[in-house]
């Protein structure tokens, strides 16, 4: 039993060499919306790397599933747990077993019970005059006026400024229509994110649909509801998709039609009302796509538990809806932790899923006591993520098995944030790998995104490699001064010209800092201190030279999203995106 031990928590050896070429979304991630989804041949990577089939691999933070997903095609044994019920909700459907036929035939029913919902949506060709339905109608948010439709006819597609009968039924009372239909009332939680809706007035999350598509989405709702409660599932799925592209935050970004896009609540100058029975179609083939893939990758493999001994009698995968900060895991269980935790304050995950959760979960706001995040309305500020990290970090370190490795991806432009997530790992009993501290470049597709096309931050991660050690760390430092010199010539580099860009100089400057932070969290505290000091001082320096810089990429940006646009042109229909 000893040599099995031993066997199974050694680390595979030069499997493969990091970072790697990050690809797109298989079509399992583009069902649902989730924040910050990291690459799945990355983590597919990683998996190969640091474990075998039959290993038992937890996510602490599965967020949009990655970990769970690839875990389960490569035939791990997998526990994902978030404390977000939104992740729990979008990790379970992913991996859950689909029937094609069956889901098909309950859309139709769907379909059947609302098949009036496309004539909210009519209007009159401008080519030919004939009854038409238009795909999207655009907004002037501060006058309230529609401006134009795209009407989608047999003749082809065609844009319109909207005639009489258009702003008619764009202005309709649905007062009496939703009367006897449920829809959220639930208040908007004052929030890091959601004060700046309240500030415009916007108290409900009703309020951030049109009336109109409040009705549509809400008639769909209530056709799902008729449906036997084993079918309603995956529907329901479906329906909890369409809500990306439901409300007033979907815009034109030059010719592209985006849903919710950014890490925010925000509704833009000219918001788009997309014709709801269209978009829930068009997520529902997306379901259907990203279903099929599932099947094939992980299929008959699938076996929910529910609790980890259930492992023992056959269940391969567990989704846990609670903090990490007390696991149901016994000690010395698993094999690898494979994970890519909150990065401060960069997503508010809780604020953003009670968009979703109040229609899931008929008003569910999400209690976000237990995330572990930076935010000024829930009062946690840097110590206090720091803390909430540790206390996880450590119950991970309680049920990894002797010298195997907690394994994450991290990005933050705040040195301070990255030096609160070493030093979380170094205080829980991990040490960082010998070379831990890998840069992984993002997807290249997904550098022209909303969010992505900011600059002055990293799109890709560092991939940090710790090991669950038997004894504390060493006093392995590298002098302080040694330590600042190589930070110095970095910088003289790239403000002589020599430097390869704001990316690469950041990159440098992290490869130098967190090792040395691991190194001497636990036995030289305020070296690490200044470490990191003269890190954001550096920094700070550079930025002037950067923002040079960073005209040059954001015009070179422009240049490839617009050419990429105009090869593809794509409708509002690009409903795979997620």
């Amino acid at each position: 039993m000893a040599s099995e031990q031993k066997i199974r928590s050694t680390r595979p050896k030069n499997l493969l060499k990091f970072p790697i070429k990050a690809e797109r979304h298989t079509p399992v991630y583009t069902i649902h919306k989730f924040w910050a989804r990291r690459p799945w041949n990355l983590f597919s990577a990683l998996l190969n790397q640091y474990t075998r089939p039959g290993d038992i691999v937890l996510d602490p933070f599965c967020g949009g599933g990655v970990t769970v997903v690839e875990a389960m095609a490569l035939r791990r044994r997998v526990v994902g747990v978030d404390v977000n019920p939104l992740a729990a909700y979008i990790t379970k459907m992913e991996v859950s077993p689909f029937d094609g036929r069956l889901f098909h035939d309950s859309f139709e029913r769907v379909k059947n019970r609302t098949e009036e919902l496309e004539q909210l949506y009519r209007t009159k060709c401008p080519k030919c005059g004939e009854d038409s339905i238009f795909d999207w109608m655009e907004w002037d948010e501060s006058k309230k006026v529609p401006l134009r439709l795209k009407v989608v006819c047999k003749c082809g597609s065609h844009e319109k400024p909207p005639d009489a009968e258009d702003v008619k039924l764009a202005n309709k009372n649905w007062k009496a229509d939703l009367e006897n239909l449920w829809y959220p009332k639930a208040r908007i939680p004052s929030g890091d994110k959601t004060d700046v809706l309240r500030k415009k007035g916007i108290a409900r999350f009703e309020q951030l649909f049109t009336r109109r598509n409040l009705f549509a989405l809400a008639t769909i709702l209530e056709g799902i509801g008729h449906l036997p409660p084993d079918r309603q599932e995956f529907m329901s799925f479906a329906f909890s998709s369409s809500l990306k592209w439901a409300s007033r935050m979907c815009h034109l970004r030059h010719t592209v039609v985006e849903g919710w896009a950014l890490h925010a609540y925000w509704i833009y100058p000219k918001s788009l009302e997309l014709n709801i029975w269209r978009v829930f179609e068009r997520r529902a083939r997306a379901l259907t796509r990203g279903k099929d893939f599932s099947n094939k990758t992980i299929g008959s493999y699938y076996r929910l538990g529910k609790e980890f001994g259930d492992f023992a009698s056959g269940a391969t995968c567990l989704v846990i809806n609670s903090s990490s900060k007390k696991l149901p895991i016994p000690s010395n269980s698993i094999d690898a932790v494979i994970t890519d935790p909150p990065y401060g304050g960069n997503v508010n995950y809780g604020e953003l899923a009670d968009y979703w959760l109040v229609w899931i979960d008929r008003d569910r706001i999400m209690n976000k006591t237990d995330e572990a995040i930076i935010n000024k309305h829930q009062k946690k500020a840097l110590i206090d993520y720091e803390n909430h990290l540790s206390g996880i970090f450590s119950e991970c370190a309680r049920v990894l098995k002797i010298n195997t490795h907690m394994v994450m991806t991290f990005n933050s432009n705040d040195p301070r944030v990255v030096a609160s997530c070493i030093k979380a790992a170094a205080r829980s009993g991990f040490t960082l790998d010998s070379e831990g501290v890998v840069y992984q470049p993002p997807i290249t597709a997904y550098s022209t995104t909303s969010h992505g096309i900011f600059v002055g931050s990293f799109l890709g991660d560092f991939i940090l490699t710790f090991q669950k050690s038997k004894f504390n760390p060493t006093n392995n430092e590298i002098a302080l001064v040694k330590f600042k010199s190589r930070i110095e010539n970095i910088v003289q580099e790239y403000d002589r010209g020599q430097g390869s860009g704001e990316e690469a100089v950041k990159q440098q400057i992290y490869c130098e800092f967190l090792p040395f932070l691991a190194r001497n969290v636990m036995v030289d505290p305020i070296s690490c201190d200044e470490a990191l000091s003269c890190v954001r001082t550096s920094l700070r320096i550079l930025e002037k030279s950067f923002n040079i810089d960073r005209q040059k990429i954001i015009e070179e940006r422009r240049v490839t999203f617009l050419r990429s646009s105009s090869s593809s042109l794509q409708q509002p229909t690009n409903g795979a995106r997620n």
